[in-house]
């Protein structure tokens, strides 16, 4: 399949910028991961505690979230064997994200050099697809941080999420592939680039939504939606810190100054 409107990406001085910011993107993608395993997140705040809890109901999360998106893999029509084609499974990394916070993108993510391995399509590609997938799940996440789609400000976030997500992906794989000479470059920057733009930005602007609006009301009401569960973890921090202060020899000085 021809895309001649985007091989221009595949020569020149914006060919070098765009191999240069795949590789930037990979290192940033690990550095997101060591953040966020180390119990951190980056907000408008700067940095803090993400309030991610490691327990049986976060291990499990992870597990269902990757085993869908494993099992979901297969159903697609490949354009470049191995490479790229028509999936709209994809659709479901955002929205695990969005539904189950951090452990969906982490399920969703670490879930895809699985599926390759098991497909038999694992390459030296899975490396940026992976890491890739780290902007496919971590940027919705972070956007989109009120549900259910009934304002104008979510839907903005929401489309932001897709539109970031999807390029930032699309970039880091196509970027590695050419970096890494997998394919030729006019492939790579032609009908592999449309196959994610379609995946990873097209279907998901109108699947996306869809799926949030039909799961959201079945999460919420299991009381496995993130943001419940993140801020019963604050709350609970919050009370903790309070009983300390009360209970600290500063606080009691306090009062005795009172």
């Amino acid at each position: 399949m021809e895309f001649t409107f985007l091989q221009g990406l595949s020569e020149g001085p914006l060919n070098a910028f765009l191999v240069g910011l795949a590789l930037v993107l990979m290192v940033v993608a690990v550095g997101i991961w060591v953040m966020e395993f180390s119990g951190h997140t980056i907000t408008r705040r700067g940095f803090v505690k993400n309030g991610l809890q490691w327990n049986a109901r976060t291990i499990a999360v992870i597990a269902v979230c990757a085993a869908i998106y494993i099992a979901l893999r297969p159903l697609q029509v490949q354009f470049v064997p191995g490479i790229g084609g028509f999936n709209p499974s994809l659709s479901l990394g955002p929205v695990l994200s969005i539904l189950f916070g951090l452990p969906g993108a982490i399920g969703v993510t670490f879930s895809m050099p699985i599926g390759d391995a098991i497909s038999g399509a694992l390459t030296v590609g899975s490396v940026a697809g992976c890491l890739g997938h780290t902007f496919w799940t971590w940027v919705p996440y972070k956007m989109v941080r009120h549900l259910p789609l009934d304002n104008v400000s979510t839907w903005v976030r929401l489309y932001l999420g897709i539109l970031i997500g999807g390029l930032l992906h699309m970039i880091t794989v196509c970027g590695w592939l050419d970096f890494t000479n997998v394919l030729p470059p006019a492939v790579i920057w032609s009908a592999v680039t449309a196959a994610i733009a379609l995946n990873h930005i097209i279907i998901p602007a109108v699947v996306v939504p869809i799926l949030l609006t039909a799961l959201f009301p079945l999460i919420r009401k299991s009381g496995m939606w993130h943001r419940d569960l993140d801020g019963s973890a604050a709350e609970r921090g919050d009370r903790r810190s309070m009983r300390a202060s009360v209970d600290s020899p500063v606080a009691d000085d306090r009062a005795g100054t009172v």
